[in-house]
């Protein structure tokens, strides 16, 4: 396994999934989504004016924020990560834990939910469930050892999240993976 290749390849995939949790949450939320139309704002009307515009807008997220596809996948590489050489990235990690995560997000929101005591899945920012996310579909499709994972997943966090997304991170993953 190439080292380079899998690492840029865990990069592009937790972007695409901060990118997914973030419009997710973003159509769950349905005051954030009229104030990013700013319809209230500009129009200040009656409610219910723009359901149909809203809704428009809703159902074009929702077909732009799952990819089915490696192919989706280069799209993605290509309009986001275009100084990467396609050799430095490891496909098949893409495509088993890229393609895949979509049927494990319920089951990892159940678990964070089961473990964390203050907080559930849908409260947390959109990068650490990504992350968390990330980590747990890597450990059920490509089996990574669970030492490896942990301390990838906090590197991530570390680098990318607040300052106490390692720790949430390094409690509730451990408990979830030592299940």
């Amino acid at each position: 396994m190439n080292i380079r290749a899998r690492i840029n390849a865990r990069k592009i995939v937790l972007s695409y999934l901060y990118q997914h949790c973030f419009f997710v949450n973003l159509l769950l939320q349905d005051k954030m989504l009229t104030e990013s139309l700013f319809i209230d704002y500009i129009f200040k009307t009656d409610k219910g004016m723009y359901d149909e515009e809203k809704e428009k807008l809703k159902e074009q997220i929702r077909t732009h924020i799952v990819l089915y596809t490696v192919e989706d996948f280069k799209e993605f590489i290509d309009c986001f990560f275009d100084e990467r050489a396609i050799e430095d990235i490891d496909f098949d990690y893409i495509a088993k834990v890229g393609i895949n995560f979509t049927k494990y997000i319920d089951e990892i929101a159940e678990k964070v939910n089961t473990y964390a005591q203050t907080f559930q899945y849908i409260q947390m920012d959109p990068l650490d469930q990504a992350i968390f996310l990330l980590g747990y579909v890597e450990r059920k499709e490509l089996e990574t050892p669970k030492e490896v994972l942990l301390n990838e997943m906090i590197e991530l966090a570390k680098r990318y999240s607040d300052e106490g997304a390692p720790k949430l991170l390094n409690g509730i993953m451990h408990k979830i993976v030592n299940e």
